[in-house]
């Protein structure tokens, strides 16, 4: 009889991994990587990603048993040009320009601070916000995550479920609990309802807990998996915090779990004192407490415990 496809699966295979760990020891860009505490290493079964700021400076896959690396040509515009360049008859001189502009070759973390800071252009504050929360917290096991299939976020909205911001982990018991976070910008509509509905984040939370539900056994597998796989990196030298949980799971000390309902909470930032106590935003955040049930707000990111 045929086994059922594995619906999700993020974690690093054995091979991929001691490839890596054969990257690590030889130093370099890797080394690099894993010597920088604020970069986020995200496994995603066939690559992995790594993390600043919502982007993904690194894309590493690993075919045929070889390390390939690439990133994306925004993050190699040098953030250091500073020259001015003429505008003659119509046309930019940018004979001299072209010649600094990219970044050619890899020269160790100076270059990697480059590319951060070139890639730091293009997040926003929610992706922002998002990547110092998991920075802050060394429950943080995965960013960014994308579920299976198309769900109805709303009653006939027939919109495929976005991507969940982040996943980390709780004590429960003896067992370690799997625990999802929704993370929004204060000056996201999103969180606010009007009239008598609730506000559309209510339905993204529903749309979470349904995909979760649905594929709860692969999910915990593979998270189990993806615990194994930063335990790996921390062995390989990565200078991130890693919760004692985390490290648990990954050499299979104790057991990961959904729990009897999937949890989803919401995790809302970038607000000032004023907004904090503005009548009306805590009415939202009071009918967000009830739909939701767990609700984290701070008025800046990196102050949002999970």
């Amino acid at each position: 009889m045929q086994e059922p496809a594995v619906i999700f699966d993020r974690a690093l295979n054995d091979n991929f991994v001691k490839r890596l760990a054969e990257e690590a020891a030889a130093g370099g860009w890797w080394r690099d990587v894993l010597a920088d505490p604020k970069l986020l290493i995200a496994p995603r079964r066939a690559d992995l990603n790594v993390y600043w700021r919502g982007q993904a400076l690194f894309n590493v896959s690993c075919p045929r048993g070889k390390i390939v690396v690439s990133t994306h040509e925004k993050f190699l515009v040098d953030p250091a040009l500073a020259e001015q360049v003429p505008l003659v008859g119509g046309r930019f001189d940018t004979a001299a320009s072209l010649e600094r502009a990219l970044i050619r070759d890899y020269e160790g973390p100076a270059t990697l601070a480059k590319m951060k800071r070139a890639a730091a252009l293009f997040s926003g504050e929610e992706k922002s916000g998002c990547h110092e929360i998991a920075v802050g917290n060394a429950a943080v096991l995965d960013v960014e995550i994308a579920f299976p299939g198309r769900y109805a976020i709303a009653e006939d909205s027939g919109k495929s479920a976005p991507r969940i911001d982040l996943a980390s982990v709780e004590a429960a018991g003896e067992d370690v609990r799997l625990v999802f976070w929704e993370a929004k910008a204060y000056a996201n509509g999103e969180l606010r309802a009007f009239g008598d509905g609730a506000a559309p984040v209510c339905g993204q939370v529903e749309t979470y807990r349904l995909a979760l539900a649905q594929h709860q056994t692969d999910i915990e597998a593979s998270y189990a998996a993806v615990a194994a796989n930063l335990v790996a990196f921390k062995d390989m030298g990565w200078a991130r915090a890693l919760s004692p949980l985390i490290d648990a799971v990954g050499r299979c000390e104790r057991r990961l779990t959904l729990g009897e309902t999937p949890k989803v909470g919401l995790l809302v930032f970038g607000f000032d004192n004023a907004q904090k106590n503005e009548a009306r935003w805590k009415k939202h955040l009071g009918k967000l407490g009830e739909a939701i049930g767990d609700v984290r707000a701070k008025g800046r990111p990196v102050d949002i415990r999970v």
